[in-house]
Parts: structure tokens; C-alpha cells; sequence
């Protein structure tokens, strides 16, 4: 039978408040969060749980039961993520990363959207722990870019551009480091020229990687870019993931997966991310309904996703 306390106000249901307790140590869920999660103030929870909440009881702990279930659920349901693959994409991302790395060389990786490039380029970082990475946006300045690096670098990213630009060459020159720059057609012309400065008096390869109107600029506009493009020591154009590099991916991921990555392949595309997205949304569907994954499950999955 549940317990229940009876106060002036109302009537408290002790298990439920039990079972709320329980879940917020387990899980490490403050007070207040959970209150953001039910919808109600943290002064509305916190009445409730000593047995005081002069407001609608009933509602707030329908809606209390609900989060401990939506909770249950979720640490059932684990979050699904994909290992890394090495595919022909990532392997050229990597071969372009070393060229720059080792040789001190400025160097261009370009490709459609979603193929990968970013993936391969965070394992490569990440493999690699004096590689500095700069993510860029449309918001980044040359200031902004040279902040971030002077941070990554162990400043504290002060100063006058120019005094940042002087402290990374500094830091970096003779040292045999790699900058990569992903999205790079986001940079200002500025913010380009200055690392082709970082390039020439320290020796640091810089590897930019993005979209095919990244190379398209230095190449129609060598009024603006004509500093960096001769340095250009070399350029990786990519194509979309190959059959095989699908056919890997899937089988890893799922071993019993008896030629389904040829229905992956035809709803993907050969696009890295769309194919991230359709695989896990698969999976999930499979768990869900307690089904196999079949070729017309991924074709079910393939129709939710907005790409």
C-alpha cells in the first residue's frame, strides 16, 4: 500500500517523494533541474517534497511520475554512438594531415558536406595531442581565431592580434606542430593571411579543411588570396563514402547485418553523416519495437530523417 502523509494542506504521497529522492542521488539531478524538467518552480518541488505544496497535488505528481518514468526509460535505452571508422575518406583526411604535419606545409582538404571530414579530423586530433584544432564559424574574426589559438597554446588569449600572433609563432616555431582549421571558408581574408605569417616564420603546417568554395576562393580571387595560394603546398579533393567503406561501417556496428548495408549505401547516399543518422535512428527503432533491422526498417528510418 503507498504511504501517504497527511498534512493542513494536503495529502503527500511519501513513496513517490522516496522514489524522486532516490533518482535525483542516483543520477546526480539537483533540485532545481528537476524542477525545470516537471515545469514548476524550485520553491514549488522543494514544498512538495517536505509535505507543504498548497497547490494542485495531483497534477504535479502525474507529472513527477512521469519524469521518473521518462527517466527510466532513458537509462534503459542507452545513448547510441558509432565507433570510429577508418574509410577511404578519413584515410585521405589522415594522409593529408600528415603531409602537413610532418613537412611543415600548408595544405587543403576539400569535400561536400557530411562525407566525414570533421569526424576524421577530431580522430586525428585526437591521436594526436599536438595538433592544435580550430573549429570555425561564420562569427569568427581574425582576432577571434587567434584568441582561440593563443588559449590552445597555453596564453591567455590577451592582447593586440599582433601581439597574440607574435607570442603563437613564438611557441610553435621549430616545435613541429599542426594547426587544422575545419570549415575554413568561414575565415576572413585577414584571419587566412595571418596564418600564412604563422606558416612562414614558424614552420607550423596548417592543414584547412571545407567546403569546395574554400579553394574556389583562393582560386578565382587571388587579388584578396594571392599571399596564400602560392603557399598552397598541395590540395585533397574527396568524394562521397565508396560501397566498401558502408559495407565496413555497417558490419562493424552490426556484425549480423547479412547485406543490409546495401540498403544503407542506397538511402545514404554515400553521405557520412546522413548514414550516421539513418544507422542509429535504425537501431533505435529496433530497440524500441523489439524487431530485427531490415532492409525495410532502414527504408522507415530513412523517411524520418530530415536531410
Amino acid at each position: 500500500m503507498t504511504a501517504r502523509m497527511a498534512t493542513k494542506n494536503h495529502i503527500h504521497d511519501s513513496k513517490l517523494e522516496k522514489e524522486l529522492s532516490s533518482c535525483m542521488l542516483a543520477r546526480g539531478f539537483t533540485q532545481s533541474a528537476v524542477a525545470r524538467g516537471l515545469g514548476v518552480s524550485d520553491s514549488a518541488l522543494s514544498q512538495w517534497r517536505s509535505g507543504h505544496y498548497k497547490g494542485d497535488v495531483k497534477n504535479l505528481e502525474h507529472a513527477i511520475k512521469g519524469f521518473l518514468q521518462r527517466d527510466a526509460e532513458r537509462a534503459k535505452n542507452r545513448r547510441i554512438f558509432l565507433p570510429f571508422t577508418m574509410t577511404s575518406v578519413a584515410a585521405k583526411v589522415f594522409e593529408a594531415a600528415r603531409m602537413s604535419h610532418l613537412d611543415g606545409d600548408i595544405g587543403v582538404v576539400i569535400g561536400p558536406a557530411g562525407i566525414g571530414k570533421t569526424t576524421a579530423v577530431k580522430e586525428y586530433v585526437r591521436r594526436n595531442s599536438d595538433v592544435v584544432l580550430i573549429e570555425a564559424d561564420l562569427a569568427y574574426t581574425a582576432k577571434e581565431l587567434f584568441r582561440e589559438i593563443h588559449r590552445k597554446l597555453g596564453f591567455d588569449g590577451s592582447g593586440s592580434i599582433n601581439q597574440m600572433k607574435n607570442d603563437v609563432i613564438n611557441k610553435l616555431k621549430g616545435a613541429g606542430r599542426l594547426i587544422i582549421v575545419d570549415e575554413a571558408e568561414h575565415l576572413p581574408v585577414r584571419a587566412l593571411d595571418l596564418l600564412r605569417r604563422v606558416n612562414d616564420k614558424a614552420g607550423t603546417g596548417i592543414l584547412f579543411c571545407g567546403l569546395k568554395r574554400f579553394m574556389d576562393n583562393l582560386r578565382l580571387k587571388q587579388a584578396d588570396f594571392a599571399y596564400l595560394y602560392t603557399r598552397v603546398g598541395f590540395k585533397v579533393a574527396l568524394k562521397p563514402l565508396q560501397g566498401r567503406d558502408i559495407e565496413t561501417i555497417v558490419q562493424d556496428i552490426i556484425p549480423d547485418s547479412n547485406g543490409l548495408w546495401k540498403t544503407y549505401h542506397e538511402e545514404s547516399h554515400g553521405n557520412g553523416r546522413v548514414l550516421s543518422k539513418l544507422v542509429v535512428r535504425s537501431m533505435r527503432l529496433s530497440e524500441i519495437n523489439n524487431n530485427i533491422i531490415t532492409p525495410e526498417l532502414v527504408r522507415e528510418a530513412a523517411m524520418m530523417l530530415v536531410v
